[in-house]
């Protein structure tokens, strides 16, 4: 006895497997953010009030722009894994 609607036969689909891995990758993704957006409030009080050269100089140093680069990925990755998730449910 299949305990599947008719529709859901009619179009095969079924469980991909993937929803453990995604819930963790949107887990890992909002904790990297956390530290990150930190980082960024961090810098930010740092260079408050500091003149153009002195924030240009600080942004272009890797310790500083790598986490920067990182933090826009992570973000957009989690922006990606959340509205997967939401028009999954959409549907």
């Amino acid at each position: 006895m299949a305990y599947r609607t008719p529709l859901a036969r009619v179009r095969g689909l079924g469980s991909a497997k993937e929803g453990t891995d995604h819930f963790w990758m949107q887990r890992l993704t909002a904790a990297s953010n956390l530290v990150l957006v930190a980082f960024l409030i961090l810098l930010l009080v740092r260079l408050a009030g500091a003149d153009y050269a002195t924030v240009k100089a600080t942004l272009a140093r890797p310790q500083n722009a790598i986490p920067l680069l990182l933090l826009v990925a992570h973000v957009y990755l989690f922006i990606v894994l959340g509205s997967q998730r939401y028009t999954s449910f959409c549907r």
